[in-house]
């Protein structure tokens, strides 16, 4: 079989929207894959755990998936995505621990993506070898800097209490350690997502660096320009408007997500969100399950994202995630396109809890205590128990008492 000639085509250029009376969007997806190290080692212990207990019993495993499986999971909807559509373009964000990274492409294909939209489009043939070798180094570079922490802290308490060194060096690692950085890897995305679309001159794009926006004229003549562009946006039907630039992509972002919620990325992934919601740029989510009682069945920030941006939440279970059923979970919910979704019976949301969650325990709160510098919520006031000069524990911002407020 010949190589694809994909690569040779443009990747949704206005001149090309224009050569058809019916213009349809080109499908833009940015998969946000989880692959923290702890998370993905604890979920290795369970199905080992679970394995050997069915085995005796004379059953079949249950899951939860490996990192193996979900691996082979993405591949094959990788494969059916770039299938569906000539011109489909495909992003691969990788998060492990407290880094994201972009897996595909990688830094130079994509550059020179991005400055010669019209004649240039990475293989997808370098899909699988970008994406295993991406998680490889994501892994080995968490990995480093796991070790270099217990390192430090390991000499820090060495020569004050010899027995508590050796404690804390096997102890139970950080509660955040096993929590990804979904909501840097969400931004990545939506930037990069933002700079495609501007690359190719789509509507959506927004740049500070538009050679003709009205900013960037003279006084008298960005008045002129911005009158003028709000009459033809009246004309044309407003936001509306169907012309072929507007209607040249149709984005959306899929995170599987296998960690807990970083509690401190609330606000960040809420912005996230927003952010997307005022692009149209639709946000799904898959929660990869343990089925474990003290692990969470369900991730609140994901939920509360896919409700905000109209797109799809699934949490598989255990037994929906290994034997292939995570490719059939990926492909039956996740692969049909935007538009083809109200004809399909896809999963939906009856119930999304809304209630903010405190930033140093994770707990749903009600009420809450506010800095007004951050925005960061705790369920308890942090100047409690927090020296002669308390501080906020997010921004390290002064915390003024009431009494002197009223100084």
């Amino acid at each position: 079989m010949g190589k694809s000639s994909r690569k040779h085509h443009a990747i949704g250029t206005d001149s090309d929207a224009s050569s058809s009376a019916v213009v349809s969007s080109t499908s833009i997806l940015a998969l946000v894959v989880d692959v923290t190290p702890l998370a993905w080692g604890e979920r290795a212990v369970i199905r080992t755990a679970h394995d050997k207990a069915r085995a005796k019993a004379g059953k079949q495993s249950r899951g939860p998936c490996t990192l193996d499986e979900m691996l082979t999971a993405i591949q094959a909807f990788v494969a059916a995505y770039t299938s569906m559509e000539r011109n489909a373009v495909l992003l691969i964000m990788g998060v492990a621990d407290q880094e994201a990274a972009l897996l595909y492409p990688r830094k130079d294909s994509l550059q020179q993506w991005i400055d010669h939209p019209e004649s240039y489009c990475p293989s997808v043939h370098d899909i699988p070898a970008n994406l295993l070798t991406g998680v490889a180094t994501l892994l080995s570079r968490a990995a480093q800097k796991a070790s270099a922490k217990n390192a430090r802290q390991s000499a820090s308490t060495q020569g004050t209490t010899d027995g508590a060194s050796g404690a804390i060096a096997s102890g139970p690692a950080d509660k955040t350690s096993r929590q990804g950085a979904i909501a840097s890897a969400v931004s990545r995305a939506l930037c990069l997502l933002n700079r495609i679309m501007v690359a190719t001159q789509a509507a959506g794009g927004i740049s500070a660096l538009h050679s003709t926006h009205y900013l960037q004229r003279t006084e008298d003549d960005g008045v002129v320009a911005l009158m003028g562009s709000s009459s033809k946006r009246k004309k044309s039907g407003g936001d509306n408007d169907s012309s072929p630039s507007r209607s040249a992509w149709s984005p959306r972002i899929l995170i599987i997500q296998a960690s807990e919620d970083r509690a401190r990325d609330y606000n960040a992934m809420m912005n996230c969100a927003f952010c997307a919601s005022q692009q149209k740029v639709v946000i799904d989510g898959c929660f990869l399950k343990t089925d474990e009682p003290n692990k969470p069945d369900s991730s609140p920030f994901l939920e509360q994202v896919c409700d905000l941006t109209s797109g799809v939440y699934l949490a598989t279970s255990g037994a929906a995630q290994i034997g292939g059923a995570l490719t059939e979970v990926l492909i039956s919910v996740f692969l049909p396109r935007i538009d083809c979704r109200p004809y399909l019976q896809l999963p939906g949301l009856n119930k999304v809890d809304f209630r903010a969650r405190c930033f140093e325990t994770a707990e749903m709160v009600d009420l809450a205590h506010v800095c007004n510098q951050c925005l960061s919520i705790f369920a308890q006031n942090p100047a409690k128990n927090a020296g002669p000069e308390p501080r906020c524990p997010t921004c390290q911002a002064r915390i003024i008492s009431s009494a002197d407020r009223r100084k």
